[in-house]
């Protein structure tokens, strides 16, 4: 079943290979999630600096509590939701970078492959995703840039 799978994937290999490279760039891109990040950490920087100083005041100078501690929990929302927006940025982009390497490894190997004959370990790994068996009569493998091929 996996030669036939990786066969039927093969035949077809310069045209996926064609499409994939092409929208690589696009489906993988960062620049805004690096922009959108970095203005985070500005923003996390200003604040942090903001928390630091309403602290001091709060130190040395007789202030209203009840006043200091709106203006503390303001600033402390505003510092985690900056924070958890980074945090889910940065989670996007490992995912984003994985993902692209993981296609990159798929490229590389389906490039390098011929119509096989018997099972080969390096074209399994490089480039089955998962199998999934529904009966005896309907496996499917799909590959690693989510083609499913039926046999």
């Amino acid at each position: 079943m996996f030669v036939s799978a990786v066969n039927q994937l093969i035949i077809q290999k310069n045209a996926i290979i064609a499409a994939l490279t092409v929208s690589l760039d696009t489906a993988f891109d960062l620049t805004d999630l690096k922009a959108e990040q970095a203005e985070l950490e500005s923003e996390m920087a200003v604040v942090s600096d903001l928390i630091e100083k309403c602290i001091c005041e709060n130190a040395h100078v007789a202030l209203d509590q009840v006043e200091y501690q709106k203006r503390y929990d303001g600033l402390t929302a505003r510092f985690d939701a900056a924070k958890a927006r980074y945090e889910t940025l940065d989670e996007t982009i490992r995912s984003k970078q994985s993902r692209r390497a993981t296609i990159e490894a798929f490229l590389e190997t389906l490039a390098q492959a011929d119509l096989v004959d018997k099972s080969e370990t390096s074209l399994w790994c490089g480039l089955v995703d998962f199998v999934t068996a529904y009966s005896k009569d309907d496996v499917r493998f799909t590959f690693k840039n989510g083609m499913e091929i039926k046999v």
